[in-house]
């Protein structure tokens, strides 16, 4: 038994060798490489290479493009964020069914361009050389026309503050020159009804209405209105300023009266020192006049004595120093 048992015995023993010999070669084997942080960084380059390449081919970037791609770019990376806040459109984008007397509520980016733009332009808009408005979803900047007083070069200056501010809005800016045709007619409806009022006066030569730019300017002469060398009123004058009063009564605007004399200089012995106080008191006694008895508000009213510095006519003759001896109420046709 013992030859067939080592028989056995020897029959087992090589297939156990090699069985454990096979399953030693069997075992993964391991990978040897780079770690796997790699890949994902890998990844990462890849997309901003890629988000760089968009920003270049924009010969123009979009703001709301490159939001958009960057919040692509964010949640591919695992960073999404709340979507970008989505700007009402322009107003030009609304529409209305049927005329409205309302007006239609100003979109937020638009009502926020136009303070920066009212802000940046606020000189020219105290001087009242330019208006700022909006229109159809735009903003819209109305200037005087080239004969209204203003220089070329002052045209330029104007035209280089302007295009500064605009560079500060998002919002569309369109630029206009000459008067609105609503505000121009009346103004010239005003021209009218003070010439009506005033058309005795007008035919005897004691008051003109003229327009000057935006402005409406009643000239009355002194003569019969004051007494020489004197700022007091005559009984002849109230008939006239009263007329006057009543029609510059109604505007809204600011009412600016200016004293003017000619250029004669007042004697030792008159009650005043010089043609700037007669002027000044001449001009202060129109306006308490019309304060007083036209019922125009005391707020509105600015007082001017001139001298002779804006004369209308020369002062070498007679007639010439009539004519510059005059008052001049100038009311703002607009408001303001």
């Amino acid at each position: 038994m013992k030859p067939q048992e080592t028989e056995e015995e020897a029959a087992r023993m090589p297939v156990t060798l090699f069985d454990s010999i096979t399953a030693q070669d069997e075992e993964p084997a391991v990978r040897q490489g780079s770690p796997l942080w790699v890949v994902t960084f890998a990844d990462m380059i890849t997309l901003l290479l890629a988000f760089f390449l968009l920003v270049l081919s924009f010969s123009e970037l979009n703001p709301e493009q490159f939001r958009n791609v960057s919040g692509s770019l964010q949640k591919s990376l695992g960073r999404a964020e709340k979507p970008p806040p989505v700007e009402a459109p322009p107003a030009e984008t609304q529409l209305v069914a049927g005329p409205t007397e309302e007006k239609l509520p100003i979109p937020e980016q638009l009502a926020k361009d136009l303070g920066k733009l009212q802000k940046s332009l606020s000189t020219d808009l105290v001087g009242k050389k330019v208006q700022v408005t909006t229109e159809n979803g735009r903003l819209l900047i109305q200037l005087p026309s080239r004969s209204n007083g203003l220089l070329p070069q002052e045209m330029i200056d104007l035209y280089a503050r302007i295009a500064e501010a605009q560079a500060l809005v998002e919002t569309p800016v369109e630029v206009r020159e000459g008067e609105p045709a609503d505000r121009s007619a009346e103004l010239a409806r005003q021209i009218r009804q003070l010439r009506d009022v005033l058309s005795k006066e007008i035919e005897q030569g004691e008051a003109q209405v003229e327009r000057d730019g935006e402005r409406i300017v009643v000239r009355m002469a002194v003569q019969g209105s004051f007494y020489p060398a004197s700022a007091d009123l005559s009984p002849e004058a109230t008939p006239m300023l009263k007329k006057v009063g009543q029609a510059i009564a109604k505007t809204g605007g600011r009412i600016t009266i200016e004293g003017h004399t000619d250029a004669i200089p007042l004697n030792g012995h008159a009650r005043y020192r010089s043609n700037w106080d007669l002027s000044g008191a001449r001009a202060s006694s129109v306006a308490d006049y019309l304060t007083a008895y036209a019922g125009i508000a005391r707020e509105r009213v600015v007082v001017r004595g001139m001298a002779d510095t804006r004369p209308v006519a020369p002062n070498d003759t007679r007639e010439g120093r009539a004519k510059n001896r005059r008052i001049e109420v100038l009311v703002d046709a607009y408001g303001g």
